[in-house]
């Protein structure tokens, strides 16, 4: 069982797209796929035509220390098609934070619940929609997960969100000792603009090998498959974006022999990023967007959630290494 991971620390780059479209053409492709929605917006529950205020459980119940009579993911899934699967996600996810807040073993509420769906259930992929934000949540995504996609769309913001998730990964490896591997994913990208081109250009300088092939287009299916509640394919088989997500799939498959790098996870590459955004971002002659024109142009060198960061992974090393003493 291979879990997958999709995140980015900054908001529609197509994170919960690219969750629902992976799952669905691994399925297609004969794989036994569960994506679990992790996000208490429930954009991806939302997007596969689930309404969370339908449901009598939801992975909440799953995570929460209190007793809501689940077991565990099992308890909860809902069957979207063959061989795909969702553990639905709704609001009250978000009281999970402070449930967790001092508790022994916090990080790791999720991967304990999929180490027990291992032993019942015989998935291939697991793949994980991460909320944007940092927190006790985004923490046990990447604590229970072996790999994960970051979504970068044309936005040199976009790399920002990259850097803020490689802090958690880097320390999460650092205090907690878990390892995740990591690679870009380029999403939204029109060939068109000069301006995507030269954020593509800006990325795979900076990764090199950990992006990703395959390039997501802008495709406006992919925006209307999200008013119809279904994956691209069964919307339109003949658009890109379907095209674009068979070939991610394709790749994710293949890389099962040659694995995914490594090399993203340190904290120099993190500051780096920042810095290189703020020159680029003052670079003449690029145009760009007026919605990140809008934005702050100002970004501090070393993250604002980097304390926050520290005493995560700090407190749930602490609870890690008491769970291994005993």
């Amino acid at each position: 069982m291979r879990i997958i991971a999709s995140a980015n620390q900054k908001g529609g780059c197509g994170k919960t797209t690219t969750a629902i479209n992976l799952s669905s053409s691994l399925s297609i492709k004969g794989k036994r796929v569960l994506l679990i929605d992790f996000d208490p917006q429930a954009h991806a529950t939302i997007g596969l035509n689930i309404k969370p205020s339908d449901l009598e459980k939801s992975i909440y119940d799953v995570i929460t220390p209190k007793k809501n009579g689940v077991s565990g993911i099992g308890d909860i899934l809902i069957p979207i098609k063959d061989n795909f699967d969702l553990a639905p996600s709704s609001l009250i996810l978000t009281a999970v934070e402070q449930e967790l807040s001092g508790m022994e073993g916090r990080e790791n509420r999720l991967f304990e619940a999929i180490q027990q769906l291992k032993e019942e259930y015989d998935y291939d992929y697991v793949v994980i929609d991460c909320p944007p934000s940092i927190g006790h949540l985004c923490f046990n995504a990447l604590r229970a997960c072996d790999e994960v996609i970051i979504p970068i769309d044309m936005s040199l913001f976009s790399l920002r969100g990259v850097a803020k998730l490689i802090e958690i990964i880097t320390l999460l490896k650092d205090k907690v000792g878990h390892d995740v591997k990591s690679r870009a994913l380029i999403t939204m990208y029109d060939r068109r603009t000069r301006y995507s081109r030269v954020v593509l250009e800006k990325v795979k300088a900076e990764f090199g090998d950990n992006v990703f092939d395959t390039v997501i287009r802008y495709n406006i299916r992919l925006r209307e498959t999200a008013d119809c509640g279904l994956p691209v394919g069964d919307y339109d088989k003949n658009a890109i974006g379907h095209e674009d997500y068979e070939n991610l799939a394709e790749e994710i498959v293949n890389l099962e022999t040659v694995g995914m790098h490594q090399n993203l996870n340190t904290l120099n590459v993190a500051q780096d990023i920042l810095q290189k955004t703020e020159e680029y971002m003052k670079s003449p002659g690029i145009e760009q967007p007026i919605s990140e024109m809008e934005e702050p142009s100002s970004y501090p060198l070393q993250s604002n959630y980097s304390k926050m960061v520290e005493v995560i992974a700090t407190k749930s090393a602490d609870s890690f290494n008491n769970d291994e003493d005993n």
